[in-house]
């Protein structure tokens, strides 16, 4: 076994496996990198424009932002899905990275005084990538893992991968925290963005020279895909969705589970974490902390993914899991014990050596909650990591190759269908009745979804037959298979 694939996991892999492992463990690092750099201020940097330097006066004009943006992904989601299964991932992921690095350009250059439709054309490129982005990586890796590693017929070696690579992008995310923190605090922000603008640019580059499909991965055809191609992909992933009452059920307790994460991530993670951290090293420090120990419980996921049994442990592990309802439930115990003070108070920092410029610092007073919550972080992303690859493990062979990237797509499109009107829900809600209301309603919607979720294990499991759909009607011949 070479020294890549023990690294990767893959105990027994043809050179094939090896080979497309090593593309996307290498191309999703480095999309972390050049899109991680900014995470820690971009949302609070937009929110300081629209508010002329007062993040929560801007807040309300952001969740506007966001709500465009996540209309134009819903809007297109699925048919760039569907695209990608008709004229190759490559170009879709391609297309992705350009429409981030505009959008970065355009950040770089805004103020206070710069137009809102600026700010607007900034969401919109967003959303216009992320619709691309969504599903691609994953539809390209599965669908090609498929012809390259038939042994693995149990998918265990799949979900080992899974979770080396979701640490290594963890791994990569942490190291460039700190570092674009710091550019941020030396050049400003806008040249940060700047450089994210050219790192994608490159990155897209690269993807079409590497991203190709091994024979068999993809219908082979003498002609140029066709419009009727692309509509007939379109129909036949949306008519796979009542194929079975598995997948009907497994994707609505997804819905309703799912929904709220772009709520978290988009709207209220960055003003939770600088309500309790205050700056911008003390956020991207925090992050740095506690994404070291979250790569290692991505990586022990994969591991121990293999232990368990998909039909009885994803709903367990996903009321336990990163933005499930217990998750919900404790964090919200925690804002209500903790509040967040008004003031920082003092503060601890520590310096690069003969300067003052700082690496870390952090507000005494918010020690207790700080540490509970990145304990809650670390424990649940273990339970979630596992859910996860497990849920994986199962819609691998469920799902044909032919819709597979409209299929995962369509997950992500109703998903964001289902966050729209929860945007300006908790965009209301927090500043009236703070983070811990919102984070109770968390509960009650992600509950709902992991009943679903358990009520979708219940049923049989079908199994594509083939590498393509090979009837009109959405719904091919199927067996059923005991997932282990």
């Amino acid at each position: 076994m070479s020294r890549s694939a023990r690294l990767l996991g893959l105990d027994n892999a043809t050179p094939e496996g090896i080979s497309l492992a090593v593309k996307l463990a290498t191309l999703i690092p480095a999309f972390s990198i050049s899109f991680q750099l900014s995470t820690t201020f971009y949302m609070i940097f937009i929110a300081e424009q629209l508010g002329n330097g007062d993040y929560l006066v801007g807040l309300g004009m952001v969740g506007v932002l966001l709500m465009i943006q996540t209309v134009v992904q819903t809007i297109l989601d699925y048919p760039t899905g569907a695209l990608g299964d008709t004229i190759g991932h490559k170009y879709v992921i391609a297309s992705a990275l350009l429409c981030y690095g505009a959008a970065f350009w355009v950040t770089s250059l805004t103020n206070p005084l710069s137009p809102y439709w600026m700010f607007v054309a900034i969401y919109v490129l967003l959303g216009v990538g992320i619709s691309q982005e969504s599903g691609a990586w994953g539809s390209w890796f599965d669908n090609n893992y498929r012809i390259a590693m038939p042994q693995d017929q149990e998918r265990k070696q799949y979900g080992v991968f899974q979770g080396r690579l979701n640490m290594l992008s963890q791994l990569t995310t942490t190291a460039v925290i700190i570092p674009g923190s710091i550019l941020a605090l030396i050049l400003q922000r806008t040249w940060v963005f700047q450089l994210q603008a050219v790192l994608t640019v490159i990155l897209a580059i690269v993807v079409l020279r590497t991203i190709n499909d091994l024979p068999g991965a993809r219908p082979e055809k003498e002609e140029r895909p066709s419009l009727s191609d692309y509509g007939s992909n379109m129909k036949e992933g949306l008519l796979f969705l009542k194929s079975s009452r598995f997948i009907g059920l497994l994707l609505l307790g997804e819905l309703f589970l799912f929904s709220v994460g772009p709520v978290w991530g988009s709207l209220l993670l960055w003003p939770f974490y600088f309500s309790y951290l205050f700056t911008d090293i003390g956020v991207s420090g925090f992050r740095t902390l506690l994404f070291g120990p979250l790569a290692v419980m991505s990586e022990r996921a994969g591991v121990l993914a293999k232990k368990f049994d998909p039909t009885k442990w994803v709903p367990r592990f996903r009321l336990l899991g990163f933005i499930g309802a217990a998750f919900s439930l404790l964090l919200a115990m925690i804002v209500i014990v903790f509040p967040p003070p008004a003031e920082p108070g003092l503060f601890y920092a520590i310096v690069i050596p003969g300067s003052t410029i700082p690496i870390f610092e952090f507000p005494a007073a918010t020690l207790i909650p700080v540490f509970l919550t990145a304990l809650l972080f670390i424990v649940s992303s273990l339970f979630g990591g596992i859910s996860g690859i497990l849920t994986q493990r199962v819609l691998i062979d469920v799902v044909p190759n032919k819709i597979r990237n409209g299929l995962y797509s369509l997950r992500a499109t109703l998903i964001v269908l289902a966050s729209l009107p929860l945007f300006p829900f908790f965009g209301w809600v927090t500043p009236e009745f703070g983070f811990a209301a919102s984070f109770l309603w968390f509960f009650v919607i992600t509950t709902i979804g992991t009943i679903l979720i358990w009520l979708a294990f219940k049923n049989a499991i079908p199994k594509a037959k083939d590498l393509e759909v090979v009837e009109a009607t959405g719904q091919e011949d199927i067996e059923i298979i005991e997932v282990t």
